[in-house]
């Protein structure tokens, strides 16, 4: 059977430092028909070459790599790579990070703790063209639309 009428495979770099956790990705996207890890990388300068090397559609990013920084990698990867899409996927408090990631060019955050069902609505909703944010980071009031500040009275300055 030939490959005509079959739909090109969604290309996916998988980013994080510790083995065990890409290992645990790969097989999870395995089952994913239409889904392929074309690479991986334990830092920023393998993910560099990984992305220059198999050009993926998204890249899975930890915020935490191995002697290098994973905002600093989303930052290079959305300047020299912009048709890369970039997930983060990471252990640190997502209402801590998830709007530093998104300002860096990140689509989106997830925790480690949730469940493998929510990271592929991750993946799907970013590839689909949306930013994935947590239903409680996503619902939680901008920091500074959170307390305007006082108005202020020229008589009493």
């Amino acid at each position: 059977m030939s490959g005509e009428g079959r739909e090109r495979q969604t290309r996916v770099l998988l980013v994080d430092d510790h083995p065990l956790v890409r290992q645990a990705l790969k097989d999870l996207f395995a089952r994913e028909s239409d889904l392929v890890v074309c690479g991986e990388a334990e830092d920023l300068q393998g993910a560099l070459a990984a992305v220059d090397d198999s050009k993926p559609d998204l890249a899975i990013v930890d915020l935490s790599l191995r002697d290098s920084d994973g905002l600093d990698l989303i930052k290079d990867l959305h300047r020299r790579h912009p048709e890369t899409l970039t997930l983060v996927l990471s252990m640190y408090d997502e209402s801590v990070c998830a709007e530093q990631v998104v300002r860096a060019g990140a689509c989106g955050y997830i925790s480690k703790r949730e469940a493998t069902t929510k990271l592929m609505g991750a993946v799907r909703r970013v590839l689909g063209g949306g930013i994935y944010l947590s239903e409680a980071v996503a619902a939680a009031p901008a920091p500074e639309a959170a307390t305007p500040p006082p108005p202020t009275d020229p008589d009493t300055v």
